[in-house]
């Protein structure tokens, strides 16, 4: 995201401004009213020649005392100002405020001022762009890259404190015959009720991901496989007694799960294994399970 894209998605984006000889009582009563931490200085000819911001304020009480409200703008701005023009990207800004303990930062297009941002408002921006990056649009859970970076810390965790961790590959049965027999729009509305199982059925420590497709994964930290096979029996037994509502129709599905877990090796040491591969077993479990029936649970056989 640019900054000209978060300036346009707001409203009042026009920075709020005061002139060098204006009095900080004005200043103060000018922040105030626009409910803004910091103003910017301009001359008569519109140019930026400073900032002023409640620490400035603050700062000029404790210098000047009780005589502080009629003293001008001039004595208390802040004349060397970075600023930043509307092409640069959110992220780098936010980087260079933070480095450089600024807390608002005007936005240039050549030498026109066209608005200002601030360090809460980036990070909100930020925060938000990184939660849209990992999720997939369609469940709101994990999308397949961030689950994998998920797998990567928990199974990281694991090996070094010895600690339990199981990984399931799920899968809606029959997928395919729901999107042709009743279309498209009808088998996204069965994967996001599959997403809102997980969110119920499963503890918030429990990670899913949607891998692609109608393929899905969860990670249960500090659970071994008996315990993780408790929650996923919770889960076939709600999506079984699931009907999704389309024009009418009502529609049944179930899933088939491979459960696994993360091979901490000989007498409890950290195993060789590495998450791509304890992945796979599990994909291997699922397959079994459909083969043998689906709408079930195939887990190890040493774990069984």
């Amino acid at each position: 995201m640019l900054i000209r894209d978060l300036l346009a998605g707001r409203a009042g984006a026009d920075a709020k401004g005061v002139r060098p000889e204006d009095s900080l009582r004005e200043a103060a009563g000018r922040m105030a009213s626009h409910n803004v931490g910091a103003l910017v200085v301009t001359d008569d000819g519109g140019k930026l020649v400073g900032i002023v911001s409640e620490r400035d304020l603050a700062r000029a009480i404790a210098r000047y005392g009780g005589g502080v409200a009629d003293r001008p703008v001039s004595d208390v701005m802040t004349r060397s100002v970075i600023t930043c023009s509307g092409h640069q990207g959110v992220a780098d800004m936010l980087s260079l405020m933070t480095a450089n303990h600024i807390r608002h930062l005007p936005v240039l297009e050549g030498d026109r001022l066209v608005g200002m941002v601030s360090t809460r408002e980036l990070t909100q921006a930020y925060e938000a762009l990184q939660a849209q990056a990992n999720t997939d649009a369609l469940t709101g859970l994990s999308n397949r890259r961030h689950f994998l970076e998920s797998l990567d810390i928990e199974w990281a965790r694991s090996r070094r404190y010895g600690r339990p961790l199981s990984v399931a590959m799920i899968d809606v049965d029959r997928f395919k015959r729901v999107n042709d027999t009743y279309g498209h729009e009808a088998g996204d509305r069965v994967l996001s009720v599959l997403a809102r199982h997980f969110d119920r059925q499963l503890r918030a420590v429990d990670r899913t991901g949607r891998l692609g497709g109608e393929e899905f994964a969860a990670l249960f930290p500090e659970t071994d496989v008996r315990g993780a096979r408790v929650a996923c029996d919770r889960l076939l037994r709600a999506i079984r007694g699931t009907e999704v509502d389309i024009d009418g129709a009502k529609i049944s599905f179930t899933v088939s799960i491979g459960l696994t877990r993360a091979n901490p090796g000989p007498d409890g040491n950290p195993g060789t294994e590495d998450p791509a591969a304890i992945l796979k077993r599990a994909d291997g479990l699922l397959y079994a399970a459909k083969s043998q029936g689906r709408d079930r649970i195939q887990m190890d056989a040493s774990a069984a």
